[in-house]
């Protein structure tokens, strides 16, 4: 299983360049879908542009589900963007679509998420309280994350405007195996093994 983790794809995606050329990438902004900033999204489709990808677009609570496993069947890399972290989980779910990671990642794809995307990956989601709202129609009975790594996710580490949130998870989580990156940094997931970049 291969996994890149990140705050902020703009900034680090550059590090999959060579990998990245020429393949096909299922680009998700669901969770970005409802957020009142969606600056991100458009810098990382312009970034995957430029890396020479093939982008194509799935929101998946939208999207009927045959345009979905499409997508999913005829891309090299699996993307999330960030946005909102229980919006994502319960739309994934909804959908079906964590079989079809599932399914994806055992065959060799590459999954890349950013910030809500990257948070996802846990087994349990509910330390992220503090970062991201469970939206009102939240429809799980559990904040189950898709349990990928054995780790957990602080993006945007000490950068605003998550400075005091960031910081207020490591404080109120001190047993948990949490990862906290900054927007520079990206952890890359390869065969059990975990390590971070920077750029």
């Amino acid at each position: 299983m291969r996994l890149f983790l990140c705050s902020h794809f703009a900034k680090v995606g550059a590090v999959l360049k060579d990998e990245a050329a020429g393949k096909n990438v299922v680009f998700i902004p669901t969770a970005s879908i409802h957020e009142s900033y969606k600056g991100y999204v458009g810098s990382a489709r312009k970034l995957w542009k430029k890396m020479n990808a093939k982008i194509v677009e799935v929101e998946i609570s939208s999207a009927p589900p045959d345009d979905i496993r499409k997508a999913f069947e005829n891309a090299d890399i699996i993307y999330f963007t960030g946005g909102n972290t229980f919006f994502l989980i319960d739309r994934i779910r909804r959908t079906g679509v964590d079989t079809l990671i599932q399914k994806h990642l055992a065959a060799g794809k590459l999954y890349v998420g950013e910030s809500g995307g990257a948070i996802i990956c846990a087994k349990e989601l509910s330390y992220i309280m503090p970062m991201d709202k469970v939206p009102e129609d939240f429809s799980q009975k559990d904040y189950s994350g898709l349990n990928l790594i054995d780790f957990y996710v602080v993006p945007h580490y000490l950068c605003p405007p998550f400075t005091k949130c960031s910081r207020q998870i490591l404080e109120e989580y001190p047993d948990l195996n949490i990862d906290a990156i900054n927007n520079s940094e990206a952890i890359i997931v390869e065969n059990g093994k975990k390590r971070r970049v920077s750029v």
